[in-house]
């Protein structure tokens, strides 16, 4: 099957969700957090229940838009929601605004692998992955899969991570489906794309566009 070309962040911003119907564009990605109990995608992480975020550069006024906007606007392309937890537990809002809803467009992505696990529990035919950050949560995934501690679980991995085609050949026997992020280099996405990944992430139409 052909690469599946997802627009890094496309999601967190109104003006830009239009993107979702361009020819390059199989997929669009978005930070999604769970604000007193509504899900709404925004890159900064929230500040309380105030209409604040923050990140390396301080504190930004947050213009959220809400899942049910996303899921509104997004017809043709599918949608990535990179779940994230700051208080409490987003998969019960993530499993109650979903549970009535087609899914078959939808994947969730997750740094918290046990984030990943409770999503995975309450929408069983949900597709969820596991984001792996760094050598550390690389070694942790292959060493758990081999000791039979972690299930098959999708992975979507840092491409840095990755050096030659045998890697990404050993993650799949392992995960069964593999995405790479975030990927701005056209060479470097044509590269990944020859080993055989399922999926990728990219901020530049150009890099889509390529593949």
């Amino acid at each position: 099957m052909p690469v599946q070309r997802i627009l890094h962040r496309a999601g967190n911003d109104r003006a830009v969700l239009p993107l979702s119907r361009h020819p390059a564009v199989d997929a669009i990605e978005a930070d999604l957090w769970s604000v007193s109990g509504q899900l709404v995608a925004h890159h900064e992480r929230p500040l309380g229940t105030l209409r604040l975020g923050i990140s390396r550069h301080g504190f930004t006024r947050l213009l959220p838009v809400p899942l049910e906007a996303l899921l509104e606007v997004v017809e043709d392309a599918a949608l990535v929601l990179d779940l994230r937890a700051w208080a409490g537990d987003p998969a019960p809002d993530l499993a109650r605004t979903l549970s009535l809803l087609d899914r078959s467009r939808l994947r969730v992505t997750c740094e918290d692998w046990r984030l990943a696990d409770r999503v995975r529990a309450w929408l069983p035919d949900l597709d969820v992955a596991y984001s792996i950050r760094d050598e550390r949560q690389l070694r942790a995934y292959l060493t758990g899969r081999d000791a039979g501690a972690i299930e098959p679980v999708s992975v979507v991995i840092r491409h840095t991570l990755l050096h030659t085609p045998d890697e990404v050949e050993a993650l799949r026997l392992r995960a069964g489906d593999v995405g790479v992020w975030t990927v701005d280099d056209t060479a470097r996405a044509l590269e990944l794309e020859a080993w055989g990944v399922d999926h990728i992430t990219s901020n530049r139409l150009t890099v889509l566009n390529a593949l």
